[in-house]
């Protein structure tokens, strides 16, 4: 895969591929495909664009290990964890909910909306804002927890959590989890089936280069009978042009995720940047990406900087947080300068290279953040 197949990189400093990753030229082709084929086609168009959700939800569970078949798409994964909620009936003894403090805020507004409808939320928490100790929250699942939501990395640092003890705990109680890996996905390899999880969600516009409105979700094959979203709709049905008025009855397979009319042209832009992952290989892509996380974070600390993820290339996904005062406005600076990164409260700036960075560009993020920190301090 060419950096020439990525235009924002012949004119910027691109490390900000952990919040939105460059958009490929395919993702261009692919919305003039859809294109030509509603001016084509019309209505007719859908019998080609409908078999193609199962094709690109296949095509981003190969990148996990999960089963073809096993995944769907949704516009974003709020949509896709509030269908989830909407399966578990919260007026019984089991109808606690446990997130952890550091939880993606979306996440944490979906899951607390169930309050209304009998959930109990416990919140497992932190004690240094960017870390969640993985006992406390094994602690918090208990035979009451219904479901644990759980963040593979947390937004705030990009420290990984450990996924697979707090599966491990979750089936020794009883309890669901349903792991967010948007921070992890065409990054951090990992494996749905090998890690016997029961829920994963995520999203295409971070490492997927995906652009927005993408999201994905994951059911392990023996637990997909026992879901029946309420946040449902047409193409949910087991007989969607059939237009049968209700009671619904939810398709046997992955499409009973589905709602209303789906953004066909948001997946179909999507699927060149989860190619593109696939072409590279995400185990080449963890790593390139420690090597040039590690000289990121060395870089830092030679220049007295804070860094705020973990120094432990195993305990973090693929950003490197660096922070002192006036971070925010350095951040503006640098981005006006085209070198590409944000910035979290409580964390700094962020800076995430990607498969398609190179060594260079992580010298040249340095120097502009001197020569921009130096202007923030002039008189």
């Amino acid at each position: 895969m060419k950096r020439d197949e990525f235009p924002i990189l012949a004119d910027s400093t691109y490390l900000v591929s952990h919040s939105m990753g460059a958009a490929p030229r395919g993702s261009r082709d692919a919305l003039a495909r859809y294109w030509e084929e509603w001016a084509a086609d019309g209505p007719e168009a859908w019998e080609r664009w409908l078999p193609r959700i199962a094709e690109i939800a296949d095509g981003i569970g190969a990148l996990v290990g999960a089963p073809p078949g096993t995944c769907f798409l949704g516009p974003n994964v709020s949509v896709l964890q509030a269908a989830v909620a909407s399966c578990i009936d919260f007026r019984r003894d089991r109808n606690e909910v446990v997130y952890e403090s550091l939880q993606f805020p979306s996440l944490t507004y979906v899951w607390r909306e169930w309050e209304r409808f009998g959930a109990v939320v416990r919140i497992a928490q932190s004690d240094d804002g960017r870390t969640v100790p993985t006992e406390r929250i094994t602690d918090a699942i208990t035979e009451k927890t219904a479901i644990a939501v759980l963040s593979h990395a947390y937004y705030v640092s990009g420290a990984i959590a450990d996924v697979r003890a707090i599966q491990r705990h979750c089936r020794s109680v009883g309890a669901l989890l349903c792991v967010d890996a948007y921070q992890t996905t065409g990054v951090y390899p990992y494996d749905v089936t090998a890690w016997d999880l029961d829920l994963v969600t995520g999203g295409s516009h971070k490492w997927l280069c995906g652009g927005a409105g993408c999201g994905w979700l994951y059911v392990k094959p023996s637990l997909l009978g026992r879901f029946a979203p309420a946040v449902t709709g047409w193409m949910a049905h087991a007989r969607p042009f059939a237009f049968e008025a209700a009671p619904m009855e939810h398709a046997p397979s992955m499409y009973r995720f589905g709602n209303g009319t789906p953004s066909i042209p948001a997946y179909m832009a999507a699927q060149p940047g989860h190619r593109a992952i696939a072409s590279v290989g995400i185990p080449r892509i963890r790593e390139h990406n420690v090597r040039l996380t590690q000289k990121i974070a060395a870089m830092a600390l030679e220049r007295g900087l804070r860094v705020n993820s973990p120094l432990e290339p195993e305990r973090r996904t693929g950003w490197i947080g660096i922070d002192f005062d006036g971070a925010d406005a350095a951040c503006r600076r640098l981005i006006e300068r085209r070198v590409f990164v944000d910035y979290r409260p409580g964390c700094g700036i962020r800076v995430g290279p990607h498969f398609y960075t190179e060594d260079a560009e992580i010298d040249e993020f340095f120097r502009v953040l001197e020569s921009v920190s130096r202007a923030a301090v002039s008189p």
